[in-house]
């Protein structure tokens, strides 16, 4: 009887950190400082992971200095550096904050997040515009 509760609660633990996500909250950047992000990174059923990233009080890309038109999501990989995308940005309508959020699904397991300040949106790499920045293994 012993056994098959053990059994029973490491399978009813495994199953709850399959489904668990990992939170993966940005330290204070020294280019935008009131930017608040965090990117959730969950493991699919088909061993594909989802990254939600959603970023508050994000300034314009063409207030900075230089000014750019638009912001990149860039992860890193145990192999290579891979461009997630765009960041699109709007304003809230009863703030005059600016907020942006990104959902998508890679194979490639990530250990560091990147957002760059970029003036085209299908670079091969990041530029040196880093806006916002945090590894993986240290949340």
């Amino acid at each position: 009887m012993k056994k098959i509760s053990s059994v029973l609660l490491l399978s009813l633990v495994s199953i709850l950190l399959i489904g668990c996500s990992q939170k993966i909250i940005f330290p204070v950047s020294k280019v935008i400082p009131s930017a608040d992000a965090v990117a959730k990174i969950k493991k699919d059923k088909n061993n594909n992971y989802q990254i939600d990233l959603e970023v508050k009080n994000l300034t314009s890309p063409d207030r900075l200095s230089p000014p750019r038109l638009m912001y990149v999501v860039w992860i890193k990989t145990d192999k290579d550096t891979i461009n997630l995308g765009q960041l699109k940005s709007s304003k809230s309508m009863f703030s005059s904050s600016r907020n942006a959020s990104m959902t998508t699904t890679t194979p490639h397991k990530p250990s560091y997040f990147m957002i760059t300040a970029e003036d085209q949106a299908n670079n091969k790499h990041p530029g040196l515009q880093v806006v916002l920045e945090s590894s993986v293994e240290d949340n």
